[in-house]
Formats: structure tokens, C-alpha cells, sequence
């Protein structure tokens, strides 16, 4: 399905916590997002993952009007990283989009204060509203990983971009996902229940870690299967 021009894209790839990926999957869900198409990569571990009985790819793009996320269930491995970003930064230049939004984390300590975000934007629109949420925006600092990648070929392609960052401290982290959606929805302006997120820790939590355990032992009974086949 085409993608109309000026939308915003929105970049959810595992991060630490899984923060990005909890929060994009309940904006999937409370938008009622369509999902629009798939990324398929034949470097990638053949994978499929089930939801409501239904086989998907695990990474997928999903669209509501001027809205989409590229929504990802699978971390891409590190020497992956530069080919991947490459081909998914040219998807994202050849759609024109009026910005780009990229979800990610940064490692933190577990206290009882909020979890702390941070923000860098070239996006004056989403700065000015960030400054005006009292986000703190980064002066100095790096940016790793996937987001930072694609980051740098919006800089370099002219695409307003924008990392929204959480600070995390363990796997799942449903409470640091359930802040990077309030700052989505206000962003938006588009009404989110972050309570609804709040709420369903618990079982977020059970099914999310029963999910990364199957796809781990997917993992290792395929490479298992290799080794066999290699030294029959």
C-alpha cells in the first residue's frame, strides 16, 4: 500500500528494555494501525512470529492516516547495522515524510523518581514542543546503535528528525515505555490511555519474556540444525 507523502514515520526497533518496541506496539494497538507492508531481509534469522493465530514477519510497517511506524520484533545483529539502516534510510527518503521519530533508550538506575527522557531534534515543529513538555534536550553526548544510524541519514538527506530517549534499567521495562508514550501521544496530539500500558505490566511483561525465550530457541535449534547438516 502506498504511503502518502508528509506523513511522520516513526522508527521502533528493540532497544535496552525493549521500551521502543512496548511503546510503538500500544500506539499500534490504540490506533487501530494497519499494517501496510513487511521488511524482509534475507540476512536476518528466519523468523515468523504468531499474533491473534495469525504468521507475520517480524518486522512490519503499519500506517493510520499521516501516521506509520516501522515496527520491529527482531534486534538486527551489529555487523548488519550500517547495510540495514542504509536500504530502510532509503525507504524512508524515497516516501518524503515531513519527519521522522525515532524511539530508543539509554541505560539508568531503578528509583522511584520518573524515568528521565531526553531529546535531540532537527525538527523545529517537535523541539519546540519537547521544550515546551520540559524534555531535556541533549547538548553534548553520542548516540549509538540503530536510531543513531538512521538518524544520520536524515541529517544527511534533509529530513526533519527526532530521538526521543528513555532511561532504562532492566528487561521489560513497561513503566519507562508507558513515559515514551505520553511524550508520543503529546507530540501526536493524539489521545493514548498510557494507563492502559501502566496497568497490564505484569502480563505485558509474562508474555513479552515467553515471546523472547520461543524466538531464543528458535535461534539455537536452526543453528543447531546447520551444525548437523555441516559435519553429516
Amino acid at each position: 500500500k502506498s504511503i502518502p507523502e508528509n506523513s511522520v514515520v516513526i522508527e521502533a526497533f528493540p532497544s535496552k528494555g525493549y521500551v521502543s518496541t512496548l511503546a510503538a506496539n500500544q500506539l499500534i494497538k490504540q490506533l487501530d494501525m494497519e499494517l501496510v507492508g513487511s521488511i524482509i531481509c534475507s540476512k536476518l534469522d528466519a523468523i515468523a512470529v504468531i499474533h491473534e493465530k495469525k504468521p507475520l514477519h517480524p518486522i512490519r510497517i503499519y500506517m493510520k492516516e499521516d501516521v506509520v511506524v516501522v515496527f520491529s520484533e527482531l534486534i538486527i545483529p551489529f555487523n548488519l547495522t550500517h547495510e540495514f539502516t542504509e536500504a530502510l534510510g532509503s525507504w524512508v527518503n524515497s516516501i518524503k515524510p515531513r519527519s521522522a521519530i525515532f524511539l530508543a533508550s539509554i541505560p539508568g538506575v531503578e528509583t522511584d523518581k520518573e524515568h528521565e527522557i531526553l531529546t535531540v531534534s532537527t525538527d523545529d515543529v517537535i523541539r519546540r514542543k519537547t521544550e515546551g513538555l520540559k524534555i531535556k534536550q541533549m547538548d553534548e553526548g553520542v548516540l549509538t546503535g540503530l536510531s543513531s544510524s538512521l538518524m544520520l541519514n536524515c541529517v544527511e538527506n534533509n529530513v526533519p528528525a527526532t530521538s526521543i530517549m528513555v532511561e532504562t534499567s532492566y528487561v521489560p521495562d513497561v513503566l519507562a515505555a508507558a513515559s515514551l508514550l505520553e511524550i508520543i501521544s503529546k507530540i501526536l496530539e493524539v489521545d493514548l490511555d498510557v494507563k492502559e500500558l501502566q496497568n497490564a505490566g505484569d502480563q505485558i511483561e509474562d508474555k513479552f519474556k515467553e515471546k523472547l525465550n520461543q524466538m531464543k530457541k528458535g535461534r539455537d535449534d536452526l543453528k543447531e540444525m546447520h551444525e548437523d547438516t555441516m559435519y553429516r
